[in-house]
């Protein structure tokens, strides 16, 4: 008899000892989990004789609700329940409000057989939600796009690898990002099963990113990046998995990149160096983090 759990839950197959393993997303029907995401950005700007530094920090509380589970894929609701931003060294006005308009948005997303976002809905609505005006709504496209749905997902859903693996085996995936006109992050990573001790599996990545500046640039926007050269320097991480449970444990990431750009502002071309420091942490429990 046919059963409402997805092809899209943990779970871990009997193996012999030393044996390969079978790792497989599982969700049912009605599940109900959060993941808190902590993002810290350092970065430093030289522009005409100028060096401007700043830190980004957003922390965010994701509900994900697993809406429906059917062969035409699986439907997770996800709704921010708590969303707190800031950028020290660098102003942005209404940023600190934000999160207090973001709280209680709500996006759906469909996935595959494979875990891939294949459509995001409710998009549109939760960008009026969080900013009421056109020009507000692109400059903060980058933040709650599309693509950064599909990116908290895959930090509550990372990667799993599509055959049976033993410790020391790796495997690899790629995403692109794009970024509201500005350009598209392309990431290649590559994982590797490091511990398998009773319930828990540890898997570690590496991985680099590039980045494609955008072709015209977005309307909205008072600037567009016209060249990037862009060097990883650092792009590594762990992730921890509670077999039994079938859930992410917690997830670290961190990424450095240098290197030069040209921004278009003004009618003027500006060309700067970037060196950015990046790191992200998640963790994922039944219970909301915020009220519980």
């Amino acid at each position: 008899m046919l059963t409402t759990t997805l092809a899209l839950a943990l779970t871990l197959t009997p193996a012999q000892a030393g044996g390969p393993v079978t790792l497989k997303w599982s969700l049912k029907e009605g599940d109900t989990f959060y993941a808190k995401s902590a993002v810290t950005q350092n970065q430093a700007m030289g522009f005409m004789g100028q060096n401007i530094e700043f830190t980004i920090e957003i922390t965010m509380v994701t509900r994900f609700r697993v809406k429906s589970v059917g062969s035409a894929g699986t439907v997770i609701e996800l709704t921010y329940t708590d969303m707190k931003m800031d950028a020290k060294g660098l102003p942005i006005p209404g940023l600190g409000d934000l999160g207090s308009r973001l709280k209680g948005a709500t996006v759906t997303a469909t996935l595959n057989q494979k875990g891939d976002v294949t459509k995001v809905e409710g998009h549109e609505k939760m960008l009026e939600k969080v900013a009421p005006d056109e020009g507000t709504r692109k400059m903060l496209g980058s933040i709650v796009s599309e693509a950064s749905v599909k990116e908290m997902i895959g930090q509550a859903l990372p990667p799993l690898p599509d055959k049976p693996v033993k410790v020391g085996d790796t495997w690899a995936d790629t995403t692109k990002m794009p970024l509201s006109g500005i350009g598209t992050i392309n990431s290649k990573t590559t994982f590797k099963l490091e511990e398998l001790t009773g319930t828990t599996a540890k898997v570690g990545m590496t991985g680099t990113v590039t980045f494609k500046a955008g072709e015209g640039g977005d309307p909205g926007l008072p600037f567009k990046i016209t060249k990037a050269d862009l060097k990883t320097d650092k792009f590594t991480g762990t992730r921890t998995i509670d077999v039994k449970a079938g859930r992410l444990k917690d997830a670290k990431t961190e990424m450095s990149l240098s290197g030069t750009m040209t921004i278009s502002a003004g009618g003027n071309d500006i060309d700067a160096t970037i060196k950015q420091k990046t790191t992200t942490t998640t963790t994922v429990t039944d219970k909301n983090p915020v009220t519980d």
